[in-house]
């Protein structure tokens, strides 16, 4: 163990699941102190790790760009071996995780034996029935544990922002004419996994309208470029203080400014946890998925599930085409636990 100074972690390849290793990687780095951990990831996730002390630095994985087919593949595996790591970590359950830090000669693989990958690590753990239905952040704190790592209770995964990106937020709400004296209202009505994920567009609006007017709310709609449908849905019911980001910020940039919200009312997706880890305010409406296994862990959280005998089904779509879990719940619902952080002055 004392030999281990260099480290390669491949994380998940969702913002969420990747959000969900942060406390890993910290408790990595704390049993190796004197370590340099690298992260591998999908160039969509990697800047997550930006500003970690725990995280020396990134390398982002590209199978659709530069590291596209045989070429692009070697040219990765040239890459890793010219790094010389000690020892991955592999969050990411899959054959290929192994198969390329195998190639890449990291003589310590460590990971689950999903996958049919087990006799590619040097230390495989495998998946038992509690931590299958244990929440996400467990199952990769009890990968550490059970290769025998000293592993600690803290559970809550942070992200953290530079002087700069505060400065840029600041700097775009001024230019926008937002104000911190009222409250900011962040409002994600996306979901890439499906639509089964997705509350209807016009509850949204009509939660951002009420806080307008009752709370003279200032808006702000964050998604990427694939939910501008829904935000547009949601931006042309509302009038007032109203900036509609959707597809205009990286990923950075979309942390920086959930940061600056009061408040942030979302689908489950990855935004949701990324205000979570900023200990922004977060009213979470979850469908198809089990806030069980993956709900938003942070100090001020607020999921909103409704039980039904078909739930959760963890479908894209719903199979039986009603979506009675997303249609049950109501503006009201959402409006409530809105307004009890609103009034509670809970901030970021």
């Amino acid at each position: 163990m004392e030999n281990i100074k260099n480290i390669l972690v491949r994380v998940p390849n969702w913002i969420g699941d990747a959000v969900f290793c942060e406390p890993s990687i910290k408790s990595i780095k704390n049993n190796f102190t004197h370590s340099n951990i690298t992260i591998l990831a999908r160039p969509w996730v990697a800047p997550l790790f930006l500003n970690n002390t725990s995280v020396s630095g990134c390398i982002e994985y590209d199978p659709e760009g530069i590291h596209r087919g045989i070429a692009g593949r070697i040219r990765l595996i040239k890459t890793l071996r010219k790094k010389q790591y000690d020892l991955a970590i592999l969050f990411q359950n899959a054959f290929d995780a192994a198969f390329l830090t195998f190639i890449a000669r990291i003589p310590e693989r460590w990971g689950y034996s999903t996958d049919g990958r087990g006799f590619l690590l040097t230390k495989s753990v495998r998946v038992t029935g509690d931590i299958k239905t244990s929440h996400e952040v467990f199952y990769y704190k009890n990968l550490l544990k059970q290769i025998g790592l000293n592993v600690d209770i803290d559970l809550k995964p942070k992200l953290y922002i530079s002087d700069i990106e505060n400065e840029f937020a600041e700097r775009f709400l001024m230019e926008n004419g937002l104000t911190s004296a009222r409250p900011i209202t962040g409002i994600n009505p996306g979901a890439s996994y499906g639509k089964a994920k997705r509350w209807l567009s016009e509850r949204f609006a009509g939660v951002a309208g009420r806080l307008m007017n009752e709370y003279r709310a200032q808006i702000i709609i964050f998604g990427s470029k694939g939910d501008a449908a829904e935000c547009r849905e949601v931006a042309e019911g509302l009038k007032g203080d109203l900036i509609n980001l959707c597809g205009r910020t990286n990923l950075r940039e979309l942390i920086s400014l959930i940061k600056r919200c009061s408040l942030f009312i979302t689908n489950d997706s990855g935004p949701m946890h990324i205000s979570a880890s900023l200990g922004v305010p977060t009213v979470a409406v979850f469908g198809s998925t089990d806030p069980r296994l993956t709900a938003p862990l942070g100090e001020n959280v607020s999921v909103i599930k409704k039980d039904m005998e078909c739930s959760p089904c963890f479908e894209r779509e719903c199979r039986y085409g009603h979506y009675e879990c997303l249609k049950m719940v109501t503006v009201d619902d959402v409006l409530a636990a809105s307004v009890r952080f609103l009034r509670a002055g809970v901030n970021g």
